[in-house]
């Protein structure tokens, strides 16, 4: 997609990359379907401000979205041209 890709530090907490492509800053969690790792994934964010967009990607089919973090599909995300 064009991104550049990093691996993001937040002080151990569960967020995997941070991707950045014309101006616009994502921090990107990716999450087994599992509750205890949902929750483990959605938790790290909750820290943080929203000057970045959040996207939480996983294999579920139920869309776990909230007012500050995007939940894709990782079946849709594969297929997709940008975030």
């Amino acid at each position: 997609m064009g991104y550049e890709l990093f691996l993001y530090d937040n002080n151990g907490k569960e967020i995997d990359f941070l991707a950045i492509k014309g101006g616009k800053e994502y921090l990107i969690a990716y999450s087994v379907t599992e509750n205890k790792a949902y929750e483990r994934e959605i938790g790290a964010f909750a820290s943080l401000d929203n000057s970045r967009a959040k996207v939480l990607i996983t294999n579920d089919e139920i869309d776990f979205s909230t007012s500050t973090v995007r939940h894709i599909k990782l079946k849709d995300f594969l297929l997709m041209d940008k975030l």
